[in-house]
């Protein structure tokens, strides 16, 4: 009876490890399928990691202005930048995992179509008037005291409605994102004109 028993208690756990072990590759191809596919995640980078992409391409293209950092990019890059060059161009610049700049290349409209490029659900970006251009930069400015509003618009690429590119009393250039609600909640630094 003893013996019938143990092999029904590792029968059943034989079936449960194999249960876990082909959820574990269901959930390991449901992972790979959107890379697979040729469409990977782009994440907008913050922090160190966006710190050393934006040095690697202004070193690349010196006199840009960095307008965003991304994970993943053409050509299986580690990370790029989609930049503005000074003559007004805008430009992808593509970063290894070293944080080394390996190529530039035209823009071709950013993420899924920005500001407004072909084939993409983003919405070009407006200017903001009346009541909701006062209270974005209301708020931008209860947040960076002494700045000065160099444009105040619709924002379209975060889930931030609004945007408000700002020169801070210390001379820092920021695109600062609003939410809906009319609070500033993120702000990202974009290299100072001269």
């Amino acid at each position: 009876m003893l013996s019938s028993i143990r092999k029904a208690a590792l029968a059943v756990a034989a079936l449960g490890a194999l249960g876990l072990g082909g959820a574990a590759i269901a959930d390991a191809t449901t992972a790979a399928k959107p890379q697979a596919a040729g469409h990977p995640q782009r994440e907008a980078l913050s922090g160190d990691v966006a710190a050393k992409v934006k040095a690697a391409a202004l070193a690349k293209v010196p006199g840009a202005t960095v307008l965003r950092t991304e994970a993943g990019g053409p050509d299986n890059s580690a990370y790029h930048a989609h930049i503005k060059t000074s003559g007004g161009t805008l430009k992808v610049v593509l970063v290894d995992a070293s944080f080394h700049a390996t190529a530039v290349q035209a823009d071709q409209g950013g993420r899924a179509g920005h500001r407004g490029g072909p084939g993409g659900p983003r919405k070009a970006e407006t200017p903001l008037t009346g009541d909701t251009k006062t209270k974005v930069e209301a708020a931008v400015l209860a947040k960076y005291a002494g700045a000065t509003v160099v444009r105040t618009e619709t924002n379209g690429d975060s889930a931030a409605p609004y945007e408000s590119h700002i020169k801070t009393s210390a001379g820092k250039e920021l695109e600062v994102l609003v939410s809906k609600d009319f609070a500033v909640v993120d702000a990202r630094e974009h290299p100072a004109h001269p």
